[in-house]
């Protein structure tokens, strides 16, 4: 099929920015889960602004892949190029607001650690097979994203997990609500741990959308 074109060149370059991108949000995922367990003030403190740091990386990364996109498609593309880099743009989109939810997630555990009271042992259980859960969509997410052009990826596998976030998320707040009003935990440790575990479930919504953006080209591509 002989050179690829300047436009094929320029998708190819934000692809691979789109992956370092998806990788960088996993990771902040990663540190909102060692913040939870951080007790001494110092180390809390830093990785606090460690993901603060990150949480202004993915608003620039976003932009710069955003704006590089958007260059490209001035250029002259096939129909099928310009497809590629809407789809692109919206994963672009969907990997930031993950990164917003990583933020938020680290802000609510801030708040919890203000207040000197402290989850349950049942509460910490529920948050940490949620936050497990939500780090195996991360990873399947990845597995798409990255994937060549010629790999046929099933997309079930995210679709069964967003599944069991949404099931046990509902399961935990009925149950929460119970807990609550038979005084396990006062009514405001209830506030902050269904924010988390809600924070999860949203973050898991936005990465099956990257998981769509990222399918619909491929698929696409094979037909």
């Amino acid at each position: 099929c002989g050179m690829l074109s300047t436009a094929e060149l320029s998708i190819l370059q934000a692809r691979k920015e789109i992956h370092l991108f998806a990788e960088r949000t996993h990771r902040m995922f990663n540190m909102v889960q060692d913040l939870l367990h951080t007790d001494k003030d110092d180390d809390y403190n830093k990785l606090f602004s460690r993901i603060e740091k990150y949480e202004n990386i993915s608003d620039n990364m976003e932009l710069e892949i955003a704006n590089y996109l958007n260059q490209v498609s001035d250029g002259r593309l096939s129909s099928e190029s310009k497809l590629q880099i809407r789809a692109m743009l919206r994963e672009v989109t969907e990997i930031e607001s993950i990164g917003d939810s990583c933020y938020n997630l680290a802000r609510t555990i801030n708040r919890k650690r203000q207040t000197n009271q402290d989850f349950t042992e049942k509460q910490y259980d529920h948050i940490h097979f949620m936050m497990k859960l939500t780090d195996d969509a991360l990873a399947q997410m990845i597995v798409v994203v990255e994937r060549s052009e010629h790999q046929s990826i099933d997309v079930n596998k995210s679709f069964n997990i967003e599944n069991e976030i949404n099931n046990y998320r509902n399961q935990l707040k009925n149950q929460n609500i119970l807990d609550v009003n038979n005084k396990e935990y006062d009514y405001q440790m209830g506030v902050y741990y269904m924010d988390i575990i809600a924070e999860c479930e949203k973050l898991g919504d936005y990465v099956v959308n990257v998981v769509e953006a990222s399918s619909d080209i491929k698929e696409k591509k094979a037909s």
